[in-house]
């Protein structure tokens, strides 16, 4: 937090540590002209103006006339949402999202504005600038967004695990690990020996949650075959491509599924757990029958009736939300809090858990 003594940063000192003209740090930090400069300058501008810790508006204008009263409370919080591109429309497990936490914000009295940060465009927050946020829940994001947030307002951290051991924030998680434990443990009663785990390319951040390495670990951990021939991490696969990748995955791992190779699919995520599970249909497997899948689920939205359900351990967004509400409300209060909670997931017991399917040495051979 920054205190009154510190010399107050001009846009002339962003413009200077930026290298460009007051008149672009002026246009982009007041949304000006927002078309005429290039992404990468506004996003540099941006990381800049946070970096320094600018404040214009109000800030500004009191420390221009002497006034140090402490600040005023606007009872609005700021959640902050990570998005993996810059289109969010149709995004419905989001909006579920978003209303769940409305919800538990409301119930403390609260106002909440949602901001939606996507890292190629850079983080652009006029708001936390203008001092008139009084608190920030961080969902998914970047180390820089988190220090810059964390810098000027009473900051936790949902969802997020920090990996590289720079950064100690309050923080709200799923208590994944125990679920994955849960679903192995099972898998490992019915008969389940052998593990393919599918999920996205290797996370860098040191931030986001790594649920491929909580599955890979606790699978090893129980006694689990985990060849590196079944782990699946397509580097570059995104929203465009990601069905097809998911059908590419599913053809290889086919050969070890009719051999029985491998009896158990683990999903980092139920996005991947039911790509490939629509892929696996489509060639005519039958699960649970000849193979298993099990899945983390950080979305835990309703499955549609038609949709055959995955067994997985899910975050419950209900109990998330209200932790990091009370967490957040505390701090703002000046209270010391937890450094972190753990919330119990919802375990799914959906139909794709089974007995696997016994081979012979004629199946094997074929």
């Amino acid at each position: 937090m920054k205190t009154n003594d510190k010399k107050r940063i001009t846009i002339r000192d962003v413009a200077k540590v930026a290298g460009v003209s007051i008149a672009t740090v002026s246009r982009v930090i007041n949304g000006r002209n927002d078309k005429v400069f290039p992404t990468e300058t506004r996003k540099h501008v941006w990381n800049i103006a946070h970096q320094m810790g600018y404040e214009p508006n109000q800030q500004a204008r009191k420390l221009r006339s002497g006034i140090t009263s402490p600040r005023t409370k606007t009872n609005l919080i700021m959640r902050i949402f990570n998005q993996g591109s810059e289109e969010i429309i149709g995004k419905h497990e989001l909006a579920d999202n978003m209303q769940i936490f409305d919800w538990a914000v409301n119930k403390h009295g609260l106002f909440l504005t949602n901001y939606h940060y996507y890292h190629e465009k850079g983080f652009r927050c006029p708001l936390l600038l203008d001092d008139l946020i009084d608190g920030v829940v961080i969902g998914t994001s970047h180390e820089e967004v988190i220090r810059s947030v964390a810098e000027k307002v009473p900051t936790v951290l949902l969802d997020v695990e920090i990996t590289n051991g720079r950064l100690r924030f309050p923080s709200v998680n799923s208590a994944t690990e125990d679920g994955v434990e849960k679903l192995f443990s099972r898998a490992k009663e019915l008969g389940h020996n052998a593990v393919a785990i599918v999920g996205g390319p290797v996370k860098e951040d040191g931030v986001a949650r790594n649920y491929f390495r909580i599955i890979r670990n606790t699978a090893e951990k129980l006694g689990f075959r985990c060849s590196a021939e079944f782990m699946y991490q397509p580097p570059d696969i995104n929203e465009n491509n990601h069905d097809e990748i998911m059908h590419e995955i599913a053809c290889s791992i086919l050969p070890a599924i009719r051999s029985g190779k491998i009896s158990l699919i683990a999903g980092e995520d139920i996005v991947y757990a039911r790509s490939l599970y629509n892929g696996l249909i489509s060639l005519g497997v039958k699960i649970p029958e000849e193979v298993s899948i099990i899945s983390v689920d950080s979305i835990n939205v309703q499955e549609k009736e038609n949709t055959t359900p995955i067994t997985s351990a899910a975050h419950d967004w209900i109990q998330l939300s209200n932790a990091a509400v009370e967490m957040l409300v505390a701090l703002i209060e000046g209270k010391e809090s937890n450094s972190e909670i753990l919330v119990a997931p919802l375990m799914k017991w959906g139909a794709t858990l089974d007995k696997p399917k016994k081979h012979n040495k004629k199946e094997k051979l074929k």
